[in-house]
């Protein structure tokens, strides 16, 4: 068999073949092609002029999906073109009659004799010219069926139908549809963004989402562009605009842009080419989190610089996200099953690819999710049993102990090893200083915080096991970082009951999966955060491991604002096991095998002089006791609720109606839903039960959730 001829490409030393006709060949044989090889800058020269000749198209026709959309919408116009001409035909001939009977009738001068009070001195005048137009309106009808009748006979029907075509036009335009007429704004399609993201349309959406004024327009900064797998463009706001504004009410944009707000990202240009009142908008082409998740580079990682911020996810439209470990604490928190347990393991897994980390793991959940670190740590406890959260205060005691020493030490280093009286890679990396980068992360961290258990039996009114991890917990966040200690945390109850503010305010980096109310968001982003648009709990359910990553930097205060919602890698255990395993070689390779991994389960009793010294270091630094959830009292209005509420009760319900259950008017109930943390301060309104008007709604699950988590 002969060798098939191609015709196509050859690119970098590849050719890559296409049809060019059809031979003859004896059945069962290859088709035969014929082919001709290109330049790598043939190749180029063709591929820019292609996609010059596209950028020349209008925006809907640059992507095959806006152009089928747009395609559909045209076809659909030309269709139902003859219909709305006649339509508007006709309500051109209303508007044309009421407005010539108004002319007839003298209604303007009219008015106006009315209203000066002059209409019974002036009412001859009036009936004249009332008359006058009558006559004149005979006149002319009779003169135009007159000339049409000469023009039939004398010439024939093509002027009558060209008049008559220019008049129905006449009519069509005074008949067509104007906002704000009553009847003449509503119609039955949808609105898509395929039509929206041009300039026009883009000061509509603004002035439709209330972020801009009637007499305001935008400034295009950078004009609409098809980047990765969405719209990109930049704007400038009206001068009486801010960014932030823009940016706390992204739903309303959404949905005058008519796109799921996931698919929307809005943030600030900051910097020497950005300012208070420049935006950066992304529209994603279709829900960027409903494809796979993307597998963690730590799968194939053989070791991890934990200085170098470890990969931990990407946006929504694709850019590569970094967790910074070093000089920060990070708090995970999410409503269960929506993957806390996973985006913890993702640093965890990159400190145990560093063999100069020190890693501590408290599994509080007890499962196998953190088994494999077993193989690195220099501390593991797996469960929440009292003997094991004995364990881990000893293991605490060390680590503030250690903190306390790190910093004696460092102060007696010279200025060229140590110039900021903090830990440098030089130092934690040398074995004769003895301060590895140390990793303290704790799993279902509420399962400790709310042990109320006496540290000492034999006297029950004394300190809290809960009490004693807090403090500890809260010292080492506070002073450790600069000691290159961190910390991180993962629970699936943030409140402030199990977390206090004092601890919550030493982390850092904060991460917030799917939470069920906006108050639980707060509670982990920090205040103000939704007012600022961020809400955890407007994230899908079905987004799993995607969340809002605040203050990452490591280096700066939270900054209301700069939430990055990002999709985090997927990392299986089996990957997890073989980093360990990769991490094990290496620090027996480098004398750095410690503590549990090594066999040394033994925890040393510490020095009686750092123990007290730490001791008055961290009472400093203590905070209250958490409260024990059966120990706070529900407000009135929650109590009454919960005796309330049946058990198959879902959904949403009147407020009204709600409170006439507990025998309450509807606005003190209101208030004090608010002041429960159940409705937000601008309550939603929704037409339920078949009522005419949007009415005030409460969501009962979150009364539920409520009531369960106080």
């Amino acid at each position: 068999m002969t060798e098939p001829q191609t015709k196509g490409r050859h690119v970098g030393g590849e050719l890559i073949a296409k049809p060019h006709s059809l031979l003859a060949a004896p059945v069962g044989e290859s088709e035969v092609l014929e082919g001709e090889l290109i330049t790598e800058g043939e190749y180029s020269r063709a591929r820019q002029l292609a996609e010059n000749a596209l950028s020349r198209l209008p925006v809907r026709w640059q992507t095959r999906q806006s152009a089928k959309q747009a395609g559909f919408e045209l076809a659909g116009l030309a269709a139902f073109m003859p219909v709305r001409l006649l339509a508007a035909v006709g309500r051109g001939l209303v508007v044309s009659t009421g407005a010539w009977w108004q002319w007839v009738r003298v209604a303007d001068f009219y008015d106006a004799a009315k209203a000066s009070d002059t209409l019974a001195a002036r009412w001859q005048e009036v009936a004249a010219i009332h008359r006058r137009r009558g006559v004149i309106s005979l006149v002319a009808a009779g003169a135009t069926a007159v000339g049409g009748l000469v023009t039939e006979l004398a010439v024939g029907s093509l002027p009558l139908l060209l008049t008559g075509g220019a008049a129905s036009m006449g009519l069509a335009v005074a008949g067509r549809r104007k906002d704000g007429a009553g009847g003449r704004s509503t119609r039955l399609s949808s609105r898509s963004l395929a039509w929206l993201m041009n300039g026009d349309h883009l000061v509509i959406a603004f002035k439709a989402a209330k972020l801009s004024g009637k007499d305001e327009s935008l400034m295009l900064v950078k004009a609409p562009r098809h980047y990765g797998t969405g719209w990109a463009l930049t704007i400038d706001l009206p001068p009486s605009r801010k960014a932030s504004d823009v940016i706390g009410k992204r739903e309303a944009l959404a949905s005058a842009l008519a796109v799921d707000e996931v698919r929307l990202i809005v943030e600030r240009v900051r910097g020497d080419d950005g300012h208070a009142g420049r935006l950066a908008l992304w529209v994603g082409d279709a829900d960027p989190y409903a494809t796979g998740p993307v597998s963690s580079p730590l799968v194939t990682a053989m070791s991890w610089d934990l200085w170098t911020p470890p990969p931990f996810g990407t946006t929504a439209r694709g850019t590569a996200v970094s967790l910074p470990v070093v000089w920060t604490s990070l708090l995970i928190g999410a409503v269960p099953r929506q993957g806390k347990t996973f985006v913890m393991r993702l640093p965890l897994t990159a400190a145990a690819l560093d063999p100069h980390v020190r890693l501590i793991v408290a599994d509080g959940k007890g499962g196998k999710d953190h088994r494999p670190f077993e193989q690195v740590a220099y501390r593991f406890i797996r469960g929440s049993r009292e003997s094991d959260a004995r364990r881990l205060i000893h293991v605490l005691e060390e680590c503030a102990a250690d903190v306390a020493d790190r910093f004696d030490r460092l102060s007696e280093m010279d200025d060229e090893l140590c110039p900021e009286s903090k830990v440098t890679p030089e130092i934690t990396r040398d074995p004769k200083h003895g301060m590895p980068l140390t990793v303290i992360g704790i799993d279902e961290v509420q399962n400790y915080l709310g042990m109320d258990i006496p540290m000492e039996p034999d006297n029950p009114k004394g300190k809290k096991i809960s009490q004693r991890v807090c403090e500890l917990l809260t010292y080492i966040a506070k002073t450790g970082p600069a000691a290159g200690y961190s910390l991180i945390l993962a629970t699936q109850k943030p409140d402030a009951q199990v977390i206090p503010d004092g601890l919550r305010g030493q982390l850092g980096t904060r991460f917030a999966l799917k939470v069920m109310t906006y108050q639980a968001s707060e509670t982990i982003l920090g205040a103000g955060t939704y007012k600022a648009g961020m809400d955890a709990s407007r994230l899908l359910t079905s987004h799993k491991g995607v969340g809002l990553l605040l203050g990452a930097d490591g280096e700066t205060e939270l900054d209301a604002g700069s939430a990055t919602t990002v999709r985090t890698h997927l990392l299986h255990i089996t990957a997890i096991r073989t980093a360990c395993e990769r991490g094990r070689v290496q620090r027996e390779l480098a004398g750095t095998l410690t503590g549990d991994a090594a066999g040394q389960h033994e925890l040393a009793a510490l020095d009686p002089i750092t123990t007290a010294r730490m001791a008055s270091e961290v009472d400093a630094t203590a905070v209250d006791e958490p409260v024990a959830p059966q120990a706070v009292e529900l407000p009135e209005v929650l109590a009454l609720l919960a005796d309330e509420l049946a058990d198959d009760e879902h959904g949403l319900i009147a407020t009204a109606e709600l409170a006439a259950r507990i025998g309450w008017q509807a606005k003190p109930f209101g208030e004090a839903l608010r002041r429960a943390g159940v409705t937000p301060p601008t309550p939603p309104r929704q037409r339920i039960g078949g009522a005419i008007n949007p009415v005030s709604v409460t969501d009962l699950d979150t009364v539920r959730t409520a009531v369960t988590h106080v």
